[in-house]
Order: C-alpha cells, then sequence, then structure tokens
C-alpha cells in the first residue's frame, strides 16, 4: 500500500443482540468457519461477540450491534446489496450444491469477469460472495492465490481449517450511488491504490491479495450515529493510528467514533460519502512487547504477528 493503510485486517457484521446465536450457529456449523473466539455476558448486550478466520490474516468479526440499522430486502440481492465480503473458493459449484442441501438461499451462481461467484443469504437477511476466478486469470491476485492454495502455504491463526474449498476473504464489495466520489475519497482521503476497473467496479488494492470493488446500484445514507449502529464496516490495518487519524481530521473526514483507546493501539471509525463505516486499527507491534509485563497487554496474537511480518517483507522488496 502507498498510504498508511496496511491491509484490511477484519470485516465486522454489527449483528442485534436477538440474532447473535442464530448467526453464529450459520457461520459455525452451516458454513462451517473457524470460530477464534466467543464472547458472552449475563445479559448478552456487552462484549457480545464472535470472531471467526476469514482466511489469511482477516477475521471475520461479529459483535452485538445493528442498534437503530434496518435490514432492508436491497441487501439480498447482489445488485444493490450495500456492502458484501467475498470469500476467495476453488470449487464454488461444490460449496453451493453443500450449501443448498443444508437449506440455505443461494444465489447464482453466474459468471463475473475472469471467474464465477454465487451468494449466500444468511439469518440477518445480508448476503456473503463465493467467488471462484478463472484458472488462467490475469489478475495478479488471482495468480498469487492459486499459488499459495497449491503449495499449501495458506496461513492459519492455530484454529481448525477453512471449509472444503475456501481460502480467505478476497474481495469487498459496496454498491454506491456515486461510484466516481467514492473513487475519490478512497483514493485521495484514504490513500489506497486505483488497480483499475473490473467489468463494472473501479477497484482499489485492500493489501495482501484483497481488493475493495465499488459499483453502481447503491443509495447514499447519513452516516450512522455510532459504528454499531451501522450493519457492517471494514476495519483497516494501519501503520500509525496517529498519523492517518490526523491526516484525516486534516482533511475534513467525517468521525463516527474519534478515538477507541485498546489494549494493543487506537481504534477509530470514520465513514465515506455515502455512509459507509470504515475502521482504521494499529495494533502495536511484536518487538514492542518485548520487556512488557504480560499483565499489562495481551501477548501478539498470531494474525497481528503475521500481518506485520508480511508488511515488513513488502516494505523490503520494494526498497529493494
Amino acid at each position: 500500500m502507498t498510504s498508511q493503510i496496511m491491509s484490511l485486517g477484519w470485516y465486522v457484521r454489527f449483528v442485534p443482540v436477538d440474532l447473535m446465536e442464530v448467526m453464529d450457529d450459520f457461520y459455525s456449523n452451516v458454513l462451517g468457519l473457524p470460530n477464534l473466539w466467543r464472547s458472552r455476558t449475563a445479559d448478552g448486550k456487552v462484549e457480545n461477540k464472535d470472531l471467526y478466520w476469514a482466511g489469511e490474516a482477516i477475521i471475520e468479526n461479529h459483535n452485538c450491534g445493528g442498534e437503530g440499522a434496518t435490514v432492508s430486502p436491497r441487501e439480498a440481492s447482489p445488485d444493490t446489496a450495500r456492502q458484501v465480503q467475498l470469500y476467495r473458493v476453488s470449487e464454488l459449484d461444490a460449496i453451493v450444491n453443500r450449501l443448498r442441501s443444508k437449506g440455505v438461499t443461494v444465489v447464482g451462481p453466474s459468471a463475473c469477469v475472469h471467474g464465477r461467484e454465487a451468494f449466500v443469504l444468511d439469518p440477518m437477511g445480508m448476503l456473503l460472495g463465493l467467488r471462484q476466478s478463472d484458472p488462467d486469470s490475469p489478475l495478479p491476485q488471482d495468480v498469487e492465490a492459486a499459488r499459495r492454495r497449491l503449495r499449501g502455504e495458506a496461513f492459519n491463526p492455530g484454529c481448525g481449517p477453512l471449509p472444503d474449498g475456501w481460502q480467505e476473504i478476497g474481495w469487498v464489495r459496496i454498491r454506491a450511488a456515486n461510484p466516481a466520489a467514492l473513487k475519490s475519497f478512497y483514493e485521495d482521503a484514504l490513500g489506497l491504490p486505483f488497480i483499475g476497473k473490473s467489468g463494472e467496479f473501479l477497484c482499489f488494492d485492500l493489501g495482501d491479495n484483497t481488493i475493495l470493488e465499488i459499483g453502481g446500484g447503491g443509495i447514499t445514507r447519513p452516516p450512522p450515529p455510532k459504528q454499531m449502529s451501522s450493519l457492517a464496516a471494514m476495519i483497516f490495518r494501519v501503520v500509525h493510528h496517529g498519523t492517518i487519524h490526523a491526516a484525516l481530521k486534516k482533511a475534513g473526514v467525517h468521525f463516527v467514533h474519534d478515538l477507541i483507546p485498546t489494549p494493543k493501539g487506537g481504534l477509530s471509525y470514520v465513514a465515506d460519502p455515502e455512509g459507509n463505516v470504515i475502521g482504521l486499527s494499529d495494533r502495536i507491534r511484536p518487538e514492542a512487547y518485548v520487556g512488557l509485563h504480560p499483565t499489562v497487554l495481551p501477548p501478539v496474537t498470531l494474525e497481528d504477528a503475521e500481518a506485520h511480518r508480511r508488511w515488513v517483507e513488502l516494505q523490503a522488496s520494494r526498497r529493494a
């Protein structure tokens, strides 16, 4: 990446409290995503959270929230759904058949640029995408993903394996009312590298083999009063939270939550011009833990360490 943004670190769904258990059952048992961490409280309202491994160094994070957010029928169509995470898969037809045999609603498969894709409807009424790239796709991300898969190089943070044929979140798609305006925001304000068009979509590099797609068909919404009032958010790993925080403040970007101190670094939430929520988080780098008492800060998580290693390696290759 050319900005303070390293890569996509977390894809968040904000889930109403009464749907947390059914969503956990769907993602864990029906889809088969490995559960990394599960938190519940007596009243079921505070720190109600599920973390799933989403491949490589990305976590799918379901937080108790969705306060005031309504899932409209638009979210059930790939042409109008506001935001969808798409998993890279290698056995699309087998996965679709397996899910349909379990009673899951699946839209597609259908052709897309350099591949085929299908969409799964979850218990919230939100879509999750599955995309299989063509073997001869020229996209660098597809070539690298195939190399990793064939060599068995996929990173695993110490949990169970992804379902058969699943590899990672490879894309996040946003449907916009004004794609050109969003292009300016993600390219100029956030500094994401624009990598060109793919069919109808404007594409940006999210780091570590993940792509942001922006296409038409969406509607503009006001920024939510807080991040948990939205339905979904991307959280980006950033090099230094203070630096990007100050730059976005200076640029007049709308902050949904100005600063959330965490045990491992800073976290803020901003909104793009159409009300989509984006988190910005720096995690204390592994070397910063040296000499610290374990009760002061928790150990480095494996995905944080791996994301940091990849970032350092990328910067070294660029300098060379």
